[in-house]
């Protein structure tokens, strides 16, 4: 079975500034370490050193996190610089969902304009309204039907 790094102690040992703790791991313990995942710990922060450490994050690690990934001891340094030297709280930041919404609509928006990408599909039904929509599927050529299963769909209650 695979080592499994505690998130408390990666953590306490950014804080501290322990430059050595990743060269000090065992290989089993190297293969667990994620950069990417920490990286989404080490930006955050609660009280008033958290502006602080998301700058340090981005400007360190995240500016040439592309062309250095591979090197997980230096991406350890930096996550290291980007230490105040205090205990922190770090919480999560979740990863951008960068999936398109499966509702009829979105569907229709994004078949329409395959270039978009989910958070542009987003922006366009929040700038549009759905009578604007539906006129663009009639323009389209869309039969009555085929509006209808877009924009007409309603939610069934089931029946207990």
């Amino acid at each position: 079975m695979a080592a499994k790094l505690p998130l408390s102690d990666v953590l306490s040992a950014i804080d501290r500034k322990d430059f050595n703790w990743y060269s000090n791991l065992d290989e089993e313990k190297k293969k667990a370490w994620s950069s990417w995942l920490f990286i989404r710990y080490v930006s955050s922060a609660k009280g008033k050193d958290r502006d602080d450490l998301l700058l340090n994050t981005n400007e360190f690690v995240n500016k040439n996190y592309g062309d250095i990934y591979k090197h997980e001891e230096l991406i350890w340094k930096l996550m290291c610089l980007t230490s105040t030297g205090k205990k922190q709280f770090h919480e999560w930041i979740k990863p951008p969902n960068s999936k398109i919404k499966t509702d009829a609509i979105s569907q229709f928006v994004s078949e329409a304009y395959p270039t978009l990408n989910g958070r542009e599909v987003e922006l366009f039904l929040k700038l549009n309204n759905v009578s604007d929509l539906k006129q663009m599927a009639i323009d389209m050529g869309m039969s009555d039907k085929e509006v209808s299963e877009i924009f007409d769909k309603k939610k069934k209650k089931k029946k207990k």
